[in-house]
Parts: C-alpha cells; sequence; structure tokens
C-alpha cells in the first residue's frame, strides 16, 4: 500500500528532555493506525508535530510526499484532525459551526456540509447551539469539522471520549469505512485498548518517546501454539485429573476451579485430549483457547 504519512527520525527536545526520541515508521492509506502507550509515552506528542502544532527538533515528516516543516501549507491541507478536544463556538449552532469552518477552505458547499452532517449522526441536533451538545455531541461536530474538506489523512487523539459505548461502536464503523471505502488513512490514539482491537489494522507501542513495535493487531495478539492456555469445562473434574496425569504426553501445570480445568497445552495435542477424556466418561461441554487481548500484550509489552 502507498504510505500517506512518513516519519524519519522524529524527535522532540523541550530543554535537555528528549519528549520523542528517532522516531521512524510509515502508515499507510487506507488503514486505520494506532498510537498506543502509556500516559506521557509522547503520543500526543507527536501528534502535535504531525499537524504542526509544534515545531520538529530533529527528523521529518512527510504528509502525502509533503514535508511538514517545509511544505506547511500543502501537507496540512491533506489533514483533518482533532487534537484532544474539539473546540467550538459555543454560542453558534452546530450547523453555523461548520459554515464558519467551511468559509476558510475552498470547495466545500452546503451539499458537503449535509453529507458530514448525517455521516456522523447529528442531523437531529445540528441547529442546537453547540453550549446545549454533550461532550460526544461535541466529538462528533469535531468529526464532521474535520471531514468536511475531504481529507485523505484523518487525526483523532481519543475521539471516544464521553461518546457512550453505542456511540463508540458507531464512530467505529465510521472510520472502518473511511478507510475501507474512501482509502482514507486513519490515525487514533486512545487508551480504550479493547476499542482499538477492534478498530486499528496496524498500532505502534510508543514508551519514553521511543519505538517500541510497529505490528499489525493479529501479529501483535499471536500466541505460541506449542503453550496454549486451555480452559476445559467438564462434568467430573476428578476423572479429568486422572486423565491428565495419566497422558503419555506431559502437559504443563493447570489449575482446577469448579468445573473448569485450566492448563498449558500444545495445540496439537487437544484432539487426542477430547478423545481421552470421552474414553474415560467425561462429559466435556467446552474446550476453549484463551487468546491474549491487546490489552493483556500492552500491559507486556510496557511493564504495566
Amino acid at each position: 500500500m502507498a504510505n500517506a504519512v512518513e516519519l524519519r527520525n522524529v524527535t522532540k527536545i523541550i530543554g535537555n528532555k528528549r519528549i520523542v526520541n528517532d522516531l521512524t515508521f510509515d502508515i499507510h492509506e487506507g488503514e486505520v493506525f494506532g498510537l498506543l502507550g502509556p500516559n506521557g509515552a509522547g503520543k500526543t506528542t507527536t501528534i502535535r508535530m504531525l499537524v504542526g502544532l509544534i515545531s520538529i527538533s530533529q527528523g521529518q515528516v512527510r504528509i502525502q510526499g509533503f514535508d511538514v516543516a517545509k511544505d506547511y501549507a500543502r501537507a496540512i491541507r491533506q489533514v483533518g484532525a482533532i487534537v484532544e478536544n474539539p473546540e467550538m463556538y459555543k454560542y453558534l449552532t452546530g450547523y453555523q459551526n461548520l459554515l464558519q469552518y467551511a468559509r476558510m477552505g475552498s470547495g466545500i458547499d452546503r451539499r458537503r456540509i449535509d453529507e458530514v452532517v448525517e455521516f456522523v449522526g447529528l442531523a437531529d441536533r445540528i441547529h442546537e447551539k453547540v453550549k446545549r451538545y454533550s461532550l460526544g455531541m461535541r466529538q462528533r461536530l469535531g468529526l464532521a469539522q474535520a471531514l468536511l474538506h475531504r481529507p485523505s489523512v484523518l487525526i483523532l487523539d481519543e475521539p471516544t471520549n464521553g461518546l457512550d459505548p453505542a456511540g463508540i461502536r458507531e464512530l467505529r464503523d465510521h472510520l472502518r469505512h473511511l478507510a475501507k471505502h474512501s482509502g482514507v488513512c486513519v490515525i487514533v490514539s486512545s487508551h480504550l485498548l479493547s476499542e482499538m482491537e477492534l478498530m486499528c489494522d496496524r498500532v505502534a507501542i510508543i514508551q519514553n518517546g521511543e519505538l517500541v513495535r510497529v505490528q499489525t493487531i493479529d501479529q501483535l495478539t499471536a500466541v505460541d501454539e506449542s503453550q496454549q492456555e486451555v480452559v476445559l469445562d467438564v462434568d467430573d473434574v476428578g476423572a479429568t485429573e486422572t486423565v491428565l496425569r495419566t497422558l503419555a504426553v506431559e502437559i504443563g501445570p493447570f489449575v482446577v476451579n469448579g468445573s473448569t480445568v485450566r492448563m498449558t497445552l500444545d495445540r496439537q495435542r487437544i484432539p487426542e485430549l477430547n478423545r481421552r477424556l470421552v474414553e474415560a466418561g467425561v462429559g466435556v461441554y467446552e474446550i476453549r483457547v484463551l487468546a491474549k487481548s491487546l490489552e493483556d500484550r500492552f500491559l507486556e509489552i510496557t511493564g504495566g
């Protein structure tokens, strides 16, 4: 895939402290890319450098081939962004805010405004004053504002703030749709790791201002098939323990809890284990392999 955003040795130094140190990675067109890291890791600082809100001490950022430092006007024309909280004129209606913003660009007509209002689900409330909006509604209006000029890169810092579960799911669907059907490069920073796991194609983990790794969600959450955690739900725990101890193949440490038995097992041995249990007259309700979540891997990698 073509690169929409390129970071090369990007560094931010404030005083004697390196807030961000030597970040180098690419973000592709048509993907949802997550920035993950503990508080103070440098995520928001990186985003602020991407959109030119703060200067880059060293290195280079290119957006659709345009250097942010040397050709800022053409680079930023490709970008729609919400950094931290969307700011609006609260005494104006949502629609009037979008009209005001549209005047700063070119080629944005009322039809386009209506399109983005419908897209973010604000059609019923767009003519109310923003001071009456909830935080979630302001987030939706901010997304509409960011999309007005049809950007090829959309950057969102904590976009789910203030959204209820239905709103979070709707936003996720919107962003996936933009990436898949419009080829928009979507960059998201969030602390909701379960949501990032559902939303993102790839993620970059940043810690102490440095890049730890860039991987797809599948790569990051993949587990070793020879050391998988397996949970059995059975009707006879005692008989199950006997089977486990008499198996020719050694099985790792297991823990019994109520009607469940949890162990470490090579995936290839699961069919044999199931057969032995059935032969021993054990009723097997479930055999479940425990996959690691993005949250599990994130905490492992960052030492959380």
